[in-house]
């Protein structure tokens, strides 16, 4: 029937990973990450085409060994698309809260040596040092 397809997602996936060090939190996302990769790696059409790929592989391969093959190409198409579509947004989902893409490091352009985006308890120890600051001049006129 239709084979399943490798793009490398799960080696893209793990080579990013292992940016980032292993933080006990961290552990479900990561595992996350890995399961989704996988599973677009391991592309196979939806539910909704799987019996009229069969009925239609049947009949490809009484056609003809060329027909087969454009069948399994079409097939394969799908299944990938059909994947992606469904696990891609969720795999840059969980990526990002890693802070492993661009949007994830906070960052709206340039390179991927972005640093990473400040914490919201960091924002707030910035403004109560600045407000200390501005709290000690002299703002009397001599």
């Amino acid at each position: 029937m239709v084979r399943s397809m490798t793009s490398g997602m799960t080696e893209a996936v793990a080579a990013a990973l292992d940016t980032i060090k292993d933080r006990p939190a961290d552990a479900g996302a990561i595992a996350l990450c890995r399961t989704y990769a996988a599973l677009i790696d391991a592309a196979a059409p939806a539910a909704k085409y799987r019996e009229p790929l069969r009925v239609l592989m049947l009949a490809a391969d009484n056609a003809g060994e060329d027909a087969a093959k454009a069948f399994q190409r079409v097939a394969d198409a799908l299944a990938a698309h059909s994947v992606a579509s469904d696990l891609g947004p969720k795999l840059l989902a969980a990526l990002s809260a890693l802070g492993l893409t661009l949007a994830g490091r906070g960052a709206k352009g340039g390179t991927g040596d972005s640093a990473p985006a400040v914490k919201p308890l960091d924002q707030l120890r910035q403004r109560r040092a600045r407000k200390s600051r501005t709290a000690d001049l002299d703002t009397a006129t001599s």
